[in-house]
């Protein structure tokens, strides 16, 4: 044995490794990694409705699909399925008090088309 050289390592030291999987692990950082970013696209285009859905479903499925028959989820892959509730939260009360604009100021969704094509056809 070398000196400052320790071979035995203690679990407390092996559950604090970062980039590297726990011996038998079977999550899958790959997964974890998708669902990180499409979190991140969709809680950043919550303004635009299709796109911020698709995100985050897909993040959901990703973070879900990281477990890797596992018993847990890995903590980033947590995160990103708390990002992507949240994304799918944001952008429906987004749409919603859109619509509830539009019918309080206009009465109805009619009334603001008819608005939006007069001022659009001004010359």
């Amino acid at each position: 044995m070398h000196y400052g050289q320790n071979q035995y390592r203690d679990p407390l030291h092996i559950s604090q490794m970062t980039n590297e999987q726990m011996p038998g692990d079977k999550r899958s950082p790959k997964m974890t990694t998708a669902a990180i970013v499409l979190s991140v696209a969709a809680i950043s285009t919550t303004c635009c409705l299709y796109l911020s859905i698709v995100c985050s479903s897909l993040a959901i499925i990703f973070a879900l699909l990281s477990k890797g028959g596992e018993q847990t989820m890995s903590a980033n892959a947590k995160m990103a399925l708390r990002t992507s509730v949240l994304a799918i939260f944001l952008t429906i009360t987004l749409t919603i008090g859109s619509f509830v604009t539009v019918i309080r100021e206009y009465g109805s969704v009619d009334a603001f088309l008819k608005t939006y094509m007069e001022l659009v056809q001004r010359p």
